[in-house]
């Protein structure tokens, strides 16, 4: 295969020459910049050309990369340099004599898309490999596993299309594909060229002969980068917004303290659809080519995927997923699957707390069911386990008969077929297995459209806000279940407070606490081990520190990696995090299990009690 770089990978859109610099003449943006340096790093770029001034002021290293290869007395040197704003540069930096005897650092800066569409993470690893490193101390420089540097040589040798590790070596020295500053310190690249310019190495002065240390040009630190992959106008909209305003009230908070080890915290916020494995996975390699520093997520329908990318990636992952089946997974491949923590109980707990909460209301005498059957809905959802094998266990002991609908779409339900379905079962309780707002909102509408005597049951969707702002009174006696929420406590209701005077409303009862924890999660961890890029370190951290936030104890020193479900009676979130039952009422959030001294008691529903709420015409029509 011939090596060649389009110019359609080294620019981008039409261009035009103004003097030295070309110009983007769609954007306006400097695709080429040129300017000498002197031998004491001063920049000297023509009056005229504004665009080099601005350009090198704004990145000074690159003065400081020609001033160490005038002392170094080389005198040529190509390589990759990627700024702030994820732009790739190929940077070229000549030594030319002046006219008194001395030398000038010529620098040219040109604008680049990645060259054979490497990612940045092999970028690294090539430029790593160019040096003669093995594939062992590439992974103790990138803090990542020996099994992942062989998975991205193996990727860069295909896309550079050679054959062996000197072969596409060669071609990096050639193109520059060497990048600065280099993983690990520039004596990773000596004696190579490149390796004689990054910062804090000594060069030797070519014409006294000797060694001088400097410091690069000073900076604002680095941040520390959080990656959130939201699903901001896909499924769970409203939720993905909960989780947003949460961690930017935890790096809000975090920052004013003084960030950690000095450096401030940052949110990379990635849209998608959670629906969309596809468009998952998308926005998490996104999140991975920009190097983030630890991705926290909620939940989506491509977590194996995510798993897989990460695993390969090596940084602390964590989500709150609620399934079982992703905690399996790490115990069944804790070294692979190190980095993957889920900071909330399980799923399998759901179906048999809600038998158990069935039984309660009846032998307290606070509900009088009128049949034997339940009908449990469960639309599919990849790799979700309410505990129903248990539930039928259960319920059989008492006597109970199940109809289990679970041959529904995740979205986009024909809710007006299913209630045929309960209707003919004539249920009293309708156990609704699901977690989004959206079609909690549109069962509960056509449920209401021609009600039965059922209780309504179902999972953590009226926790967020919009569900009661969008259904209004006839959320009324809705009873919902969450494994992690605000359990009453003093912490838990300062965090409401913070929130509603950040954002103007007051939080949902469980992902938005969750999300402020899981910033604070990394954070300390980050400040334990001093090195946010020592991955597998700040992981051990993770796992093995306890830490007391706003939905209870996170402590995950356990084969899964993920907080264990409490005992059902318990509601001290300094044990774990309670399996919290709410119901509905007067529009507000009436905790009743675990329920503190009997603190709220369970109301009969308004269309059981005969109080029938009519829909507005506009929903009534739709049903």
């Amino acid at each position: 295969m011939q090596l060649s770089l389009e110019p359609s990978e080294l620019t981008r859109g039409t261009t035009v020459d103004r003097g030295a610099t070309r110009i983007d003449d769609q954007t306006g943006q400097a695709l080429s910049v040129a300017a000498t340096v002197m031998r004491d790093g001063t920049v000297m770029a023509p009056t005229e050309a504004g665009e080099e001034a601005a350009f090198f002021e704004r990145h000074p290293v690159l003065a400081e990369h020609a001033r160490r290869l005038l002392w170094s007395g080389r005198t040529n040197v190509r390589y990759s340099y990627i700024s702030e704003d994820d732009v790739w540069h190929l940077v070229s930096i000549h030594a030319l004599p002046d006219g008194f005897g001395d030398q000038l650092g010529r620098v040219v800066v040109q604008r680049t898309k990645p060259p054979f569409r490497l990612t940045l993470r092999e970028l690294d690893v090539l430029t790593l490999m160019t040096a003669g490193h093995a594939n062992q101390h590439i992974a103790d420089c990138l803090d990542i596993k020996l099994r992942t540097v062989t998975t991205h040589v193996e990727r860069i040798l295909v896309k550079m299309g050679r054959l062996s590790r000197t072969a596409a070596a060669t071609v990096a020295v050639d193109f520059g594909l060497l990048r600065l500053p280099t993983p690990g310190g520039g004596r990773n690249l000596q004696p190579l060229t490149v390796g004689l310019l990054d910062d804090g190495e000594a060069s030797t002065d070519s014409r006294s002969g000797e060694t001088v240390h400097r410091r690069g040009p000073t900076s604002a630190p680095r941040p520390l980068v959080i990656g959130t992959p939201l699903s901001l106008k896909g499924l769970a909209a409203s939720d993905a917004r909960e989780m947003m305003m949460s961690a930017r009230l935890a790096v809000q908070e975090i920052n004013a303290a003084g960030g950690v080890l000095g450096r401030p915290l940052e949110l990379r916020e990635m849209s998608c659809d959670i629906g969309d494995a596809e468009d998952v996975g998308r926005a998490v390699k996104s999140l991975i080519d920009h190097e983030v520093d630890a991705i926290a997520s909620g939940y989506s329908a491509a977590e194996i995927q995510i798993q897989e990318m990460m695993a390969d990636y090596g940084a602390p992952y964590l989500h709150c997923a609620t399934m079982e089946a992703m905690v399996d997974r790490v115990r069944q491949d804790p070294d692979r699957l190190s980095n993957i923590f889920q900071i909330c109980p399980s799923d399998i707990s759901y179906g048999p707390r809600f038998i158990q909460f069935l039984d309660q209301l009846s032998q307290s005498g606070q509900w009088n069911p009128h049949s034997n059957r339940v009908v449990v809905i469960q639309p599919r959802w990849s790799q979700m386990d309410v505990g129903l094998r248990r539930v039928e266990q259960m319920a059989d002991r008492r006597g109970l008969k199940l109809e289990i609908i679970d041959d529904l779409p995740a979205q986009g339900i024909d809710w007006s077929q299913v209630m045929r379905r309960v209707h003919a079962a004539d249920p009293c309780a309708v156990f609704l297995a699901y977690y989004f707002p959206e079609e909690n909102i549109a069962f509960l509408r056509n449920y209401l459209a021609d009600p039965g005597r059922a209780l309504v049951y179902t999972l953590y969707g009226p926790s967020v806000p919009a569900y009661r702002e969008e259904l209004g009174a006839a959320a009324e006696g809705v009873i919902w279940a969450t494994t992690t929420g605000r359990a009453p406590s003093e912490q838990a209701q300062n965090f409401a407070n913070r929130f509603e005077k950040m954002h103007g409303k007051p939080p949902g009862h469980s992902h938005a606490g969750l999300a402020y924890d899981r910033v604070h999660l990394l954070a300390r961890a980050w400040h334990e081990t001093g090195d946010p890029r020592g991955f597998r370190s700040v992981c051990e951290a993770i796992r093995r520190l306890p830490y007391r936030g706003v939905n209870g104890m996170y402590f995950m020193d356990n084969a899964g990696q993920s907080v264990s479900a409490p005992d059902p009676s318990s509601v001290d979130p300094s044990l774990s995090h309670p399996h919290l039952i709410f119901q509905i009422q007067n529009g507000q959030q009436a905790l009743l299990s675990p329920s503190p001294e009997g603190q709220n008691n369970f109301r009969t529903p308004p269309w059981i009690a005969g109080k029938r709420y009519r829909l507005p015409a506009q929903y009534r029509a739709g049903v």
